[in-house]
């Protein structure tokens, strides 16, 4: 069960990463275009997904932990 966990985990911290890289991206090519209010949106935006994914992480890794306590 915990290894289940663990893999689901695992899937939505990475894609919460990709996201944060696109989100990202958007913020610097935002910055380029010198569009304030798009960068000030996509910077919330960024913030948002950051701890999302941060929060995954130590899902994740907790499942981890669970799991190789439980199973050896």
């Amino acid at each position: 069960m915990w290894q289940q966990l663990w893999f689901l985990a695992n899937m939505v911290f990475v894609t919460l990463a990709i996201v944060f890289l696109f989100v990202h991206r958007s913020v610097s090519i935002a910055r380029l275009e010198n569009n304030q209010q798009k960068v000030s949106s996509m910077r919330k935006t960024r913030t948002i997904v950051g701890i999302c994914t941060i929060v995954a992480f130590v899902v994740m890794a907790s499942f981890f932990l669970v799991n190789m306590r439980i199973n050896g």
